[in-house]
């Protein structure tokens, strides 16, 4: 809600500081949860529905309205894009495949790390449209994406990564106009990220038909 108050305030950044608190909070509280056993002592209390509703706030509402308010768009009708591939996949009842090996399923949403792209780099409209048209379909699409607080392959490799990437994130949003250069080097979380969930449809697929591709767990 601060951050929302931020970006109404036209203080951008400081909304975006907000969020990758946001973010790191959401990276942690099931770890914590779990820990602890919360549901044990809440057991008619459902965080998980109270996790959803948050996450919406902070990986849909927010940085949709952070198109809106640095002009990204002109034309307010295509922040329909990412809120109808939101509604979807936080509404479809398999979100997150959690027996066995947990993953999310359909695109989860990362709209916040979209938009901060697009908010560094600028790049012409047509190129936010596509982008936020490819989220949307993927949005509708049931393949495998990576869970990273419930992460079953590569979890050293994939929290180390993280752990260089939200610092960096960090000292590129206390800079007033960061080195484009630096934006472009700190891709490489997303990019492993986005190829990392499709090397694994990609193996549950073959898996699913009787064939083996070897993961090193």
């Amino acid at each position: 809600m601060i951050a929302l108050a931020a970006i109404a305030a036209q203080e951008t950044r400081m909304a975006w500081f907000l969020l990758i608190v946001a973010f790191i909070i959401d990276s942690t509280d099931g770890i914590l949860a779990r820990k602890y056993r919360v549901q044990d002592v809440l057991p008619n209390f459902d965080g998980a529905k109270i996790d959803d509703l948050i996450d919406f706030l902070t990986y849909v509402w927010a940085p949709v309205l952070i198109l809106h308010t640095e002009n990204l768009i002109s034309n307010p009708l295509w922040l329909g894009i990412p809120i109808i591939g939101s509604l979807f996949a936080y509404g479809h009842t398999g979100m997150k495949e959690v027996e066995g090996e947990a993953y999310f399923i359909r695109f989860p949403s990362y709209w916040n790390v979209l938009v901060l792209y697009l908010y560094w780099l600028r790049p012409t409209e047509v190129v936010v449209i596509s982008l936020l048209t490819m989220g949307m379909i993927l949005s509708f699409i049931p393949t495998r994406y990576l869970y990273p607080s419930k992460n079953p392959k590569y979890p050293i490799f994939t929290i180390g990564l993280a752990l260089i990437w939200i610092p960096l994130m960090l000292t590129l949003l206390s800079q007033q106009q960061p080195n484009p250069a630096w934006v472009i080097i700190s891709l490489f979380y997303p990019v492993y990220y986005m190829g990392m969930s499709f090397y694994i449809e990609l193996t549950y697929r073959y898996r699913s038909r009787g064939e083996h591709i070897p993961i090193r767990n």
